[in-house]
């Protein structure tokens, strides 16, 4: 398998399977929401929010790493550190008790707009697609491989919502932060690579 798809994937998996505010949202819509409306909801804010925050950020990052060959290297160490430190967040971070908002597209889309943290660590990700070469196809490509994992996602947090299930809270960080820090090694490695060649 291709080195960037399995970046990718490492990568979407650390968003699709750690707990916080937009899950936790999906586990209390779960107890109200049929599984059809709950994928209602989510498929219209993947097109109209998290879609388009997605390309405009993986067009961002291209767009700036075309400028010189040197940026890229920097971005690489830039964004490992940015993951390392999100790694290690995880890990300290306390369980939230509530989503904070509901689970309906409108507000999963102001959510996402307005979250720092997506601002901080999609950038890093999207130094993994190196699919085609070609910024615009890359962009999407990288996009759709997180889209399954998103889908499944919405299921398992939507059934531990429905059972009324009680999150380990520690494993679920552990297993993030080792997700998060594979992908950052990933772009350390990456960021050695330029610079050795």
């Amino acid at each position: 398998m291709n080195e960037s798809v399995i970046a990718a994937l490492t990568f979407w998996s650390a968003f699709a399977f750690s707990i916080g505010p937009f899950w936790i949202a999906t586990m209390e819509g779960a107890k109200t929401m049929s599984f059809p409306s709950l994928y209602r909801h989510y498929i219209f804010y993947l097109f109209v929010g998290w879609m388009p925050i997605n390309f405009l950020i993986g067009m961002m990052v291209g767009t700036v790493g075309q400028f010189n060959d040197n940026i890229y290297t920097v971005l690489y160490f830039v964004g490992a550190a940015v993951i390392f430190w999100f790694a290690w967040k995880v890990t300290q971070s306390a369980p939230a008790s509530s989503g904070g908002f509901e689970f309906k597209w409108k507000a999963m889309v102001l959510v996402s707009w307005t979250n720092p943290k997506v601002w901080l660590t999609i950038p890093p990700g999207y130094l993994a697609a190196n699919f085609t070469g070609n910024l615009v196809v890359d962009t999407l490509l990288f996009f759709w491989i997180g889209v399954p994992l998103f889908l499944i996602a919405v299921y398992v947090w939507g059934m531990i919502g429905r059972q009324g299930a009680k999150i380990a809270k520690d494993k679920i960080g552990y297993f993030n932060a080792l997700l998060l820090a594979g992908f950052g090694t990933y772009l350390l490695y990456q960021g050695i690579k330029l610079i050795v060649s």
